[in-house]
């Protein structure tokens, strides 16, 4: 056994009884590289992640690899999901130098740390054009050993590549998100929804922001964008038919056949999308797939005593999609006189429509979910009798925090008074168990482990504000408060604008990025831009909106030049140049707060207020407010002019309308 068998991290552990000799990242490890003058070999993977299983089989377990690591190399093993700056980082490097970047990731680095060689997945024998890894060991092992200027000419031009970059100032034409819809539609699948071809990413940002921005403006393209994506994703094999929730992305453009690991992240992004095309829609099918994802989060992710699963394992016992796959026996077994309507609808062959009599769920035209829903869980009842998949049970802050946004949100449009109250659990279980002495950690096995990262505070931030929106209770904006005033410690430049992935202490030449592309989570400074503008509303200062703009103007030059990467970004630009009103209630509490959920179900970009006798000071939009005749009385306000004060509940439904402006307008 390596020195793995005890990591916090179950990736690590997994790699416990490999014939490596590896280290966790740390001192130890490139101390004792620059001892013996050897290079270091690094793998970055995460437990989800299916080639990494691969490699795993094939090549660290394999003797004669494991012994030329062990004799040439210092070998590091790093989980991806607990270290994700060490990700970050090396991915560009690899990208840089090989156009290609993706987990397993397999970098060779200097003592001090500088990346010289890297690929992704090496097989144990040559095989889909790629040398076995002994060949690429031997080859560097020499390049390092005989020519060590090629080395550092490789060091110095990859260092040069890593630029500090500071966000540039410049004002933004708030039209310009014109441009941004036209863009995107113009990456359009428009047969198949989605942006390009295969594989499929849902780029799940992008389609947040087309919603925000078609509340906002009316503007079809950005609705046809969305409806034409979603509505395909959900009748493909990408969604688990039988169990709800969605799989990590498409091997094919037509979303049939997964990649069929299952992730929190993903699933808390698609819930909000589909949770705000129903808003915008009404259309049954978003709620009923909405509904699904939250089934499948508490049947499968939820954990004790709070808090969520990060991910759900492709494989049981080396086979892709074991699982989740069926073969057209099975269903008529289970099914018996049933089984011919559903295989018929659901493209179930003998021979496979995956591999060799194995098939993917997927339908043909659905556009109702409760047709076969009978059918589904009988299968679904069936399935969970099968071996299950690993889970990691570990709990990440950022992709955590996704989900109780997620599930607040849930819990307004779908009225499950069980999405906020388990959001309520695990946002207190995080500030209660993982917020120490000043410090927000990243990862939860058993005891906290970490230091958080940008990403852990900007999403925990986001969460915070939603419990807000929902409950109106102010111990949340002060939690979110407390952790903004720990972002500007931590991770502000004071110099030259803009937030940083990782704190001071950890910040090399190589580790000094300001994320604003959306990747496994929000781009995170665009995020910080969407609290900061809230909580200047919620708190009344001004200067909260001043530091959104400066993120906003700072970054535009360099999320513009790829849209659909920085969804993000330009919902903060939209928050930003088209505000919400800001909702002002009074009232008593009780009455009050069904105006509130009324407001919150009908709403993607809200600002809502509830006064009811609780506040020590009134926020300012409170001034000269009252409930009329007693009755609980909403005022839509705007650059602090407000409606006049409206009680009938057609009055404020017809104000909660959305999109309100220009439904006839479409880009391009």
């Amino acid at each position: 056994m390596n020195r793995l068998g005890e990591a916090d991290s179950s990736y690590l552990r997994r790699a416990a009884d490999e014939p490596i000799d590896w280290y966790p990242w740390g001192d130890e490890a490139f101390e004792r590289a620059k001892e013996e003058d050897k290079p270091v070999l690094l793998s970055i993977g995460a437990v989800w992640c299916h080639w990494c299983h691969v490699m795993a089989r094939e090549t660290w377990h394999d003797r004669d690899t494991a012994a030329i690591i062990n004799e040439r190399f210092i070998p590091v093993k790093v989980d991806r999901d607990d270290r994700p700056e060490i990700d970050r980082t090396y991915q560009e490097a690899v990208q840089a130098l090989t156009g290609n970047g993706g987990w397993p990731l397999t970098v060779f680095l200097t003592p001090d740390k500088q990346p010289f060689y890297g690929g992704t997945y090496f097989p144990g024998k040559p095989k889909y054009g790629l040398p076995a890894f002994k060949e690429v060991l031997e080859a560097i092992s020499d390049l390092y050993t005989n020519d060590r200027g090629s080395v550092e000419r490789i060091v110095n031009d990859l260092t040069q590549r890593f630029p500090f970059v500071s966000p540039l100032r410049q004002p933004v034409d708030p039209m310009y998100l014109k441009e941004v819809v036209k863009q995107m539609r113009s990456a359009l699948d428009t047969a198949n929804g989605g942006f390009g071809g295969a594989p499929k990413f849902p780029y799940s940002e992008a389609l947040i922001f087309l919603l925000q921005y078609y509340e906002s403006t009316g503007d079809r393209a950005a609705w046809e964008i969305v409806d034409t994506t979603l509505s395909h994703m959900a009748a493909g094999g990408a969604y688990d038919q039988a169990g709800g929730g969605f799989h990590r992305y498409s091997v094919d453009a037509g979303w049939k056949v997964p990649h069929f690991e299952k992730m929190l992240n993903d699933n808390a992004l698609l819930l909000n999308a589909y949770l705000g095309a129903y808003q915008l829609s009404g259309t049954p099918y978003y709620r009923q797939v909405a509904s699904e994802i939250v089934e499948f989060v508490f049947r499968d992710l939820k954990r004790e005593p709070a808090g969520f699963a990060s991910s759900i394992d492709a494989d049981v016992h080396h086979e892709e999609g074991a699982y989740f796959v069926w073969e057209e026996q099975e269903i008529r077994d289970i099914l018996g006189d049933r089984a011919d309507a559903f295989i018929r609808a659901y493209n179930v062959t003998r021979g496979g429509n995956f591999e060799p009599t194995k098939n993917v769920l997927y339908p043909i035209g659905e556009t109702d979910k409760a047709k076969f829903a009978a059918e589904k869980k009988a299968l679904l009842e069936a399935r969970n009798k099968r071996e299950k998949p690993y889970v990691d049970r570990s709990i990440h802050t950022s992709w955590t925090a996704l989900m109780i946004t997620s599930l607040a949100r849930a819990y307004a449009v779908l009225k499950e008074r069980r999405c906020l109250d388990y959001a309520v659990e695990t946002a207190h279980f995080v500030m209660d168990q993982m917020y120490k002495d000043g410090t927000l950690y990243r990862t939860y096995t058993d005891k906290p482990v970490y230091s958080g990262y940008l990403e852990d505070y900007s999403c925990m931030i986001e969460a915070l504000l939603e419990l807000y929106e929902v409950t109106q209770e102010a111990a949340y904006l002060d939690r979110a408060e407390k952790l903004l005033a720990d972002c500007e410690a931590m991770f502000f430049d004071r110099d030259h604008g803009g937030y940083f992935f990782v704190q001071a202490e950890d910040r090399t030449p190589m580790m000094q990025d300001k994320p604003v592309t959306d990747f496994s989570v929000p781009g995170t400074n665009p995020q910080m831009a969407i609290n900061l503008i809230k909580l200047s509303h919620y708190r009344d200062k001004p200067e909260y909106m001043d530091r959104a703009l400066a993120l906003i103007e700072g970054f535009f030059d360099m999320c513009r030049q790829y849209p659909l990467g920085h969804g993000t970004y330009f919902a903060a630009l939209d928050y930003y140049s088209n505000p919400p009103e800001v909702i002002a209630i009074v009232g008593h509490e009780k009455e009050g707060k069904e105006l509130v959920e009324l407001a919150n179900s009908r709403l993607i970009k809200k600002i809502v207020m509830l006064d009811y006798g609780q506040y020590r000071q009134r926020p300012a939009v409170f001034e000269g407010r009252m409930a009329v005749n007693g009755k609980p009385t909403a005022y839509f306000c705007k650059d602090r002019t407000c409606t006049l004060p409206l009680t009938d509940k057609e009055d404020i439904l017809e104000m909660l309308k959305r999109p309100r402006f220009g439904q006839d307008t479409n880009s391009g």
